[in-house]
């Protein structure tokens, strides 16, 4: 089964350390590693995305609301949930932001 894990914080509280890199290294080495990997992304700070709604047909186009933004995700591809929760607690940002585990649904 494939899981998204999305990782957030915000960014008004919490984030990154400078020694935080070499463990997001070795977590990405230990996903490749064990097989599971689909594909992971950052993404540039929530302050440069925008939000798109459409209502009545109008569209508009805003700033993404201040508070907890995700930061990136991965999609792995485990036997079960409880493993991929097992994933999640290794991400650094657990530590200070949050994981959202999420089913993929596949067609």
């Amino acid at each position: 089964m494939k899981y998204t894990l999305l990782y957030a914080y915000d960014p008004a509280t919490a984030g990154p350390s400078d020694g935080e890199v070499p463990e997001w290294i070795e977590f990405d080495n230990q996903v490749k590693a064990a097989g599971i990997f689909v594909h992971e992304a950052g993404l540039h700070p929530a302050a440069d995305g925008k939000t798109l709604t459409i209502r009545d047909g109008e569209s508009s186009i805003d700033k993404i609301a201040a508070g907890d933004t995700v930061a990136g995700f991965y999609v792995i591809d485990v036997p079960d949930e409880e493993t991929a929760v097992s994933w999640a607690q290794r991400i650094p940002t657990a530590r200070y932001g949050h994981v959202e585990i999420r089913q993929v649904v596949e067609f």
